[in-house]
């Protein structure tokens, strides 16, 4: 049987409130996010009451010095009510000093990354969000301002993972209902930092266009609905298959740059990376690529960038430049960035897709990505600077500072998981050799 979150009626003269079930499908478990300000402890009191199978998560951004009394405030609510509590700790400013993107998008893709994960290890089936009509409306506003095409005017959006059970009512509903239900809730300073594009929207925009629009808010979230609407039926004639993901990047086949429909391709790809709209400007850059050279590359938003890879255009986030690390070779396990190198000595025997290197190596050997200088010399062929080598192989430029290799001086041994140097090759004379691998940690 279907279920749903619990919708109240106000009463304008006594605050009596009535309950109905509405469409927010509350079946499975759920995962709640609450931050323990009005609008999730609003939402973590419907839940409760509906009879929904969930538990709470809240995650500490480490932006203000009062946010671990928030955790404890959301920590002994559940714990006064008999619910799971989980917590995720990020250090927020940090992570966007480092990705040079905002605070409002790292914090944004950090709830994500959480998101994703309870969803992905199947601890949730749903995630509960407390977004509101207000906050639909100044996330239109936002996008509008930013130049945005059709996909920014959805809005916030639902999905069969995703749901908002309080997207349809105003924050003026839900400070109705705070009230009249008693219900506690903390207070984030943050949101009444104008610095921040949202709060500015709400605090100085929203409140003067409601002046001379006092249903702006209604209008905007039906512009919404609308579009939504609109975009699904123009989702359904394009060919998806065009987008594809892996671990850290977005590929679009230039093949879409063909359909009438190009922009819209542009948007999805960039959209599974960034929770933000690129703009119209950026839309264009990443167009100019089609026909640019290989590694031409376009600057999106908060960091995003787009790069031309062969029959490809590629969105990705780049990372810190690492390239001055290296550790010695060793048997065993190497610890290297966010990565481990296995070394095991084996029987030498040549296993096609594996690296696996004569015996014994040079003494003062080491693991490090690409330097100036590079030579290789590859199985079975001449020798040639590493560059060269990447060119030939058709590695784009963008996966090259990220590959790891052994290296002897400014002589590579191997390429690990790519090729080995034929001067490392396995031969009849060869007694033992290494198998090496690599791992995310």
């Amino acid at each position: 049987m279907r279920k749903g979150v619990h919708t109240w009626l106000t009463n304008s003269s006594d605050f009596k409130y009535n309950y109905d079930v509405q469409s927010c499908d509350i079946n499975g478990r759920i995962a709640a996010m609450v931050s323990g300000g009005i609008d999730s402890m609003v939402m973590l009191d419907l839940l409760k009451g509906s009879g929904a199978d969930f538990f709470v998560v809240h995650v500490n951004h480490g932006i203000r010095a009062e946010a671990s009394n928030d955790c404890e405030f959301v920590q002994k609510y559940c714990s006064d009510h008999g619910i799971e509590f989980i917590q995720y700790i990020f250090d927020i400013p940090s992570m966007a000093k480092k990705s040079k993107r905002s605070i409002e998008t790292e914090a944004r893709l950090a709830r994500r990354k959480v998101a994703d994960e309870l969803l992905n290890s199947g601890k949730a089936q749903k995630i509960a969000l407390a977004h509101h009509a207000d906050d639909n409306a100044e996330t239109i506003l936002m996008h509008i301002f930013r130049g945005s095409g059709l996909d920014g005017l959805k809005g916030i959006s639902e999905s069969d993972k995703i749901i908002r059970p309080l997207l349809n009512y105003t924050r003026e509903d839900i400070e109705k209902y705070a009230q009249a239900h008693d219900i506690r809730y903390v207070v984030d300073k943050t949101n009444f930092d104008s610095d921040y594009t949202r709060n500015f929207i709400r605090l100085n925009v929203l409140p003067l266009i409601k002046t001379r629009y006092p249903g702006v808010v209604k209008a905007l979230n039906r512009l919404a609905s609308n579009a939504a609407m609109t975009l699904e039926a123009l989702d359904e004639v394009l060919d998806l298959s065009l987008i594809e993901e892996s671990d850290d990047c977005i590929t679009l086949s230039l093949k879409a740059f063909e359909s009438a429909f190009a922009v819209r391709y542009i948007i999805l790809a960039a959209k599974k990376l960034m929770p933000v709209d690129i703009t119209g400007a950026q839309i264009e850059n990443v167009m100019k690529l089609k026909n640019a050279q290989t590694g031409k590359r376009a600057e999106l938003a908060n960091g995003l960038k787009a790069i031309k890879e062969y029959d490809r255009i590629v969105f990705y986030f780049e990372k810190e430049d690492n390239r001055d690390q290296c550790v010695p070779f060793a048997e065993g396990i190497i610890e290297f960035e966010d990565k481990k190198i296995h070394v095991k000595s084996i029987e030498p025997i040549v296993e096609r897709g594996k690296t696996i290197i004569a015996a014994p190596v040079p003494s003062g050997c080491v693991f490090r990505h690409r330097q100036e200088g590079d030579f290789f010399v590859p199985y079975g062929n001449k020798r040639k600077t590493l560059k060269k080598y990447f060119i030939d192989k058709k590695i784009p430029s963008r996966q090259r500072d990220k590959l790891i290799c052994l290296c002897n001086g400014n002589e590579v041994l191997a390429v690990i998981g790519v090729e080995i140097s034929d001067k490392c090759k396995i031969g009849p004379k060869t007694q033992s050799a290494y198998l090496i691998g690599e791992e995310a940690i």
